[in-house]
């Protein structure tokens, strides 16, 4: 959504000003144009985030200021049209069916699953499944035939068959047939939640029921548990493999990964390694900056070599996996999540799994009776009539429920046809699974009626939570501050190349080079006599640089003496510098050839420079990020007084008196 990043940026600072007094909420503050501003929304969005400006106290003035001015945008957006077009209609309606969701939760029952989840959070369990596949929609004799297939199973094992025998024999999950029916570590979220709950139940050793999931029935048996090992910071050089890799390019991989690691033991820079050799071509980027990983994320084989690195700098040696070899470096370790650390991040994956149909499931559940659901069985049950075994096969004709008026279920003020329940079977009418036509009806019916009664609601929602109705508003406001923005300043600073160079010409005295030095910072190292290296150094340089020395001139110059000093090294840093660029250049005269040795933390200093540089005007090419930004600001400017011109502004001097910080 635009507006999640937008509103928290440059364009919200208004929302972003300390809290002021409430009074009379509907009382017109500011009238623009002919719109009026009412004094509640002002007091609003300056409360909201009160505490977000630390130290910063605008006074009640500067803060209605910034607010007019963004009422004067979102007031230009609309007179633009921009609130009609069919992009913006769907970011808002996004941007709505996201505010919707925890209005739509239990809230009682989404934070049990918040603490359950957090609960499990801090164990891995080892858990094998041997699977009898069925699908969701199967019809209920073939549910019953896979459940006595499943515990005739779970006979078996429990008079002592092997369960990796069993499951290579007789599990539908084709990886049993290379790991016995072995997952692996799981962790919560990470599988679905029925497996889950099951597995982080059971006892190591016990083999669970059937387990019913959307895959099938599941025997699960736990082969171990333990506290979770918290999240691992590291970074990778891989040399990838996959199922069209000759073997010859195999070889060739290994051999690679091979010659990266003696590199990296013989005290190669592993960011450099990685930006020339990965696979990973993001590594060329990041180089050992590397990224985070949890428990299990990635293969066995992978997940247990990262976790056997016991400190920062440790690397691996080769790893082979199904995706190729890795060298892994570790980072930094992070202990599991704390309550306050993790419960943000659950809630929200909570919201995007299964799981989350519990809550709503009572959610719904509540709904009916607050709106005295009432379904009409007779005209529900004609549909077991008028649906016909064809849908199982695409093909059946849903003309006559079409003409059905008869109302399906109301609520509150709202009526539901027959004729809408059979335009949403022809709709998903698709191949499935043959069943009973009642079954079939009531399944899509479920659903259709769930979808209903959540629309219903969601309809009502500005009405019944003020919250909701403020959120959402902000939202839209929000969206059209952005795209006007864009439109009248951003974009428009960007590809206006004549009014740029015209305002950098107007402005040039703010763009000015101060004077600066052409310089070279060199850093000696060792501990083999190395004051007289130093001066060694200096007296190199200034023997052989009389005239300047570029940074290359000076290396060589260097590379001479530290060649007489066994074990001692330098490095340098060759640029312009202007004041307050480095310490030790602001330390030393600012004149041509060689300064005193200066002495820094584990190395003795020299500044060589070459000439001093004038102040002088830059260059267009040089700082157009920096003018473009300035433009931007100029166009800002300039647009508001036009606005101000276009929409004149009225400030209720009485109310706002009533304002106090």
């Amino acid at each position: 959504m635009k507006y999640s990043t937008f509103l928290r940026t440059a364009c919200a600072i208004f929302m972003l000003l300390p809290g002021i007094a409430a009074f009379n909420q509907e009382s017109v503050l500011v009238t623009i144009g002919d719109k009026p501003v009412y004094a509640s929304e002002f007091t609003r969005i300056l409360n909201k985030n009160k505490n977000n400006l630390s130290g910063q106290k605008p006074s009640i003035q500067e803060s209605l200021d910034m607010f007019i001015n963004f009422k004067l945008k979102v007031r230009e957006a609309e007179a633009q049209g921009l609130d009609t077009t069919a992009s913006f209609k769907k970011e808002l309606a996004n941007n709505r069916e996201q505010l919707a969701k925890p209005y739509l939760m239990d809230q009682e029952v989404t934070d049990e699953l918040i603490k359950e989840a957090f609960e499990r959070s801090k164990w891995e369990v080892r858990a094998s499944h041997i699977l009898v596949g069925i699908k969701p929609d199967a019809p209920a004799g073939d549910t019953l035939l896979a459940y006595r297939k499943a515990m005739n199973i779970r006979d078996r094992l429990s008079k002592g068959e092997k369960f990796d025998v069993v499951a290579k024999e007789l599990s539908d999950d084709i990886s049993a047939a290379n790991n016995g029916g072995d997952i692996g570590y799981i962790t919560v979220l990470g599988v679905v939640y029925p497996f889950e709950t099951a597995a982080f139940k059971m006892k190591i050793g016990e083999i669970s029921m059937p387990v019913r999931t959307d895959f099938g029935y599941h025997i699960i048996l736990v082969t171990d548990k333990k506290p979770a090992r918290g999240k691992l910071h590291i970074a990778t050089i891989w040399k990838s493999i996959n199922m069209t890799t000759s073997e010859e390019e195999k070889a060739k991989a290994k051999e690679d990964i091979q010659n990266i690691y003696l590199q990296l033991k013989s005290g190669a820079d592993f960011g450099e390694l990685a930006r020339k050799y990965s696979d990973d071509r993001t590594m060329a980027v990041r180089g050992d900056a590397g990224f985070w990983i949890g428990p299990n994320q990635r293969e066995m084989a992978f997940d247990q070599a990262a976790y056997s690195l016991k400190n920062p700098g440790d690397i691996t040696e080769p790893i082979e996996t199904s995706l190729g070899w890795f060298i892994i470096r570790l980072i930094d370790k992070k202990s599991p999540d704390t309550w306050d650390e993790a419960k943000s991040v659950l809630a929200n994956q909570i919201a995007r799994d299964s799981r989350s149909q519990k809550s709503e499931k009572v959610v719904i559940d509540k709904l009916k009776k607050t709106y005295n659901y009432k379904l009409d069985t007779k005209n529900y049950e004609e549909f077991y009539r008028l649906v016909e075994p064809s849908v199982f096969e695409k093909k059946w004709d849903a003309s006559q429920a079409l003409q059905k008026m008869g109302i399906l279920f109301s609520m509150g003020d709202l009526s539901v046809y027959q004729y809408e329940f059979a335009k949403y079977l022809a709709l998903s009418n698709k191949k499935g699974s043959v069943r009973t036509i009642a079954e079939f009806v009531d399944d899509q019916f479920a659903d259709f009626s769930k979808a209903r009664i959540l629309d219903y609601e969601k309809s009502r929602l500005d009405k019944k939570y003020p919250d909701f109705r403020d959120l959402y508003n902000e939202f839209r406001d929000g969206n059209l501050l952005f795209e006007i923005t864009d439109k009248m300043v951003w974009s428009k600073a960007s590809k206006d190349t004549v009014g740029l160079t015209a305002y950098f010409a107007a402005n040039q005295t703010k763009y000015m080079w101060p004077q600066r030095l052409d310089a070279v910072v060199i850093f000696g190292k060792g501990e083999n006599n190395l004051q007289k290296m130093m001066e060694d150094y200096r007296s190199g340089l200034l023997k052989k640089c009389k005239d300047g020395c570029d940074g290359v001139s000076v290396q060589n110059v260097l590379a001479e003496v530290t060649a007489k000093y066994s074990g001692n090294s330098f490095e340098i840093e060759d640029k312009l510098f202007a004041k307050g660029d480095n310490w030790m250049v602001d330390q030393v005269k600012w004149k041509t050839g060689a300064s005193d040795i200066l002495n820094e933390a584990n190395a003795k200093v020299i500044v060589w420079i070459n000439k001093l540089i004038d102040a002088r005007p830059k260059k267009l090419d040089d700082i157009r990020g920096q003018v473009t930004a300035d433009y931007q600001d100029n166009l800002e400017k300039q647009w508001i007084t036009d606005l101000r011109a276009k929409y004149p502004v009225k400030i209720n001097q009485d109310v706002l008196s009533k304002i106090k910080l």
